[in-house]
This record gives structure tokens, sequence and C-alpha cells, in this order.
């Protein structure tokens, strides 16, 4: 029984030692076989990854112009509000001087005119009174009969400065709701300029953000370049190291065949003795 056992090991060995080597130079027949598709797949798949990153630079580049064309517009833009704020502050002070000057100085003016029209109609009233009174002697032959006596003219002269003050009033307060309405107008363009300096600092930072999205692409890139062109290398050597596995198991495999043929062959002889021991 135990001769059997030991030869039916053995054959048992040599069965799965050959199945295993053949199995063995099966697979290293394949890793060699696919070998070049594997490399030229995968070299394939990096090249389209190259090519979908290229495509995204490239797509950076034209915001990264949009981003600049815009903020070159936006400084344009800053500059033109800028001018037009220093512009309407100096129209807000013009109309400022212009509305005391209007208002208190011409209307000052008109008061002391009026007033020195005032004291000339008085005197003219009198030199009036005088020259009536001589006119009405007999013996001086003065005929005073004017059409329109000196102080009601001067009367008549003042009197049309009254409106010349309501009007200049008037002005004055129309030049104070103007400069009012451009200081609103002012405040608006200041509070516009805050904000274009906002999106001019919002698209500095963009800018920022774009390059380094371009540094990481283009450094994505060149290492997927390198690896493609070491792909052939790298699979090779993955190769290579499969069929040292491969041979070490092959060794194995051999080394479990030759002890499995040993089992078989040395239990003959044993055999034998025992079929004679068994006759006699």
């Amino acid at each position: 029984m135990r001769v059997i056992s030991k030869k039916a090991l053995g054959v048992m060995m040599v069965t799965l030692s050959l199945i295993g080597f053949l199995l063995s130079i099966f697979f290293l027949v394949q890793v060699w076989r696919y070998r070049i598709p594997v490399t030229n797949q995968l070299q394939s798949g990096l090249e389209t990854t190259s090519a979908i990153l290229q495509t995204t630079d490239d797509g950076l580049v034209v915001i990264d112009q949009v981003v600049k064309n815009v903020y070159t517009s936006t400084l344009m833009l800053n500059d033109a509000t800028d001018a037009l704020g220093q512009a309407m502050l100096s129209t807000g002070q013009f109309l400022d001087n212009a509305g005391t000057f209007v208002g208190q100085d011409l209307v000052n003016t008109i008061t002391n005119t009026q007033s020195a029209l005032n004291s000339a109609q008085a005197s003219a009233a009198v030199i009036d009174d005088v020259l009536t009174s001589i006119s009405n002697l007999p013996l001086i032959g003065f005929t005073y009969q004017p059409t329109t006596p000196l102080n009601t003219a001067l009367g008549n002269v003042s009197s049309s400065l009254d409106p010349v003050q309501q009007s200049l009033k008037q002005f004055q307060t129309n030049l104070e709701n103007t400069q009012t309405d451009m200081q609103l107008v002012s405040d608006q363009i200041m509070s516009l300029d805050d904000q274009i300096l906002t999106i001019n600092q919002n698209l500095v930072q963009a800018e920022i953000t774009i390059t380094d999205y371009r540094s990481q692409v283009n450094s994505l890139i060149s290492s997927i370049d390198k690896a493609r062109s070491s792909l052939p290398r790298w699979v090779t050597t993955v190769s290579g190291i499969i069929t040292l596995l491969i041979a070490w198991l092959v060794l194995i495999q051999i080394g479990t065949l030759i002890q499995g043929i040993s089992f078989i062959t040395l239990d003959r002889p044993a055999s034998r003795e025992h079929n004679k021991q068994t006759q006699r």
C-alpha cells in the first residue's frame, strides 16, 4: 500500500509539474506577445491625455487674454471716472463760487446801488422843487416842465432793480440745487470708481490663478510626455521581471518533476523485490 501511494504521489507530482510548466511557458509567451500592443495602447492613452491637457492650456491662454483685455478696459474706465469725478468736483466748486457771487455779491451790489439811487432820488426831488419854484417866478423867464422828473426817473431805476434781485436770488437757488445734484452724481461716480477698483483687483487675482493653472497643466504635459517616451522601457522592464518570476516557477516545477520521477523510478526495484518474496 505504501509503494502504491508513493508511486501515485510521484505520478501526481509529475503531472502537476508538467501542467505548471506548460502554463508557465504559455504565460511567458503571452507576456512577450502582448508587450508591444500594451505599450502602444498605453502610449495612445497618454497621448490622448496630453492632447486634452494641451487643449486645456490653449483654453486657459484664451481666457487669460480675455481677462487682460477686460483689465485694460477697466483701467481706461477707471481713468475716465477719475477724470469725470475731478471735473464734477471742479464744476461743483465753480457753481458754489458762482452762487456766492450771484446770490450775495451781486445782490449786495444792487442793494447798495438802490440805496445810492434812493439818496440821489431824495436830492433830485429837492432839485426838482427848486427848479419848479424858479420856473414859477415871472421875471426869470425860466420854464421847467420835464417829461419825467429826475427824482421819478431815479425812482424808476431803483424800482426796476427789485426784480433783478429776485432773479439773482432764484438763480442762486437753482445753482445750489444744481450743485447738490452734481454732488450726488459725484458721489455715485466715486462709488463706481471704488467698484471698478474692486473689479481690477479681482481681475489681477484671476490672472494669477490662470497662471498657476497653466503652470500645473504644463507640468502635467511635461510629465506625461516623459512617461510616454519612457513607457517602452518600463513595459520591457516589467516583462523582464515577470519573465524572471516565471523562470523561477519553472525551476521549481522542474525540481518537482525530477522529484516525482525519482519517486516513480526508485519504487520499481522495491516492487520487484516485494513480488519475489511473495512468490516464495
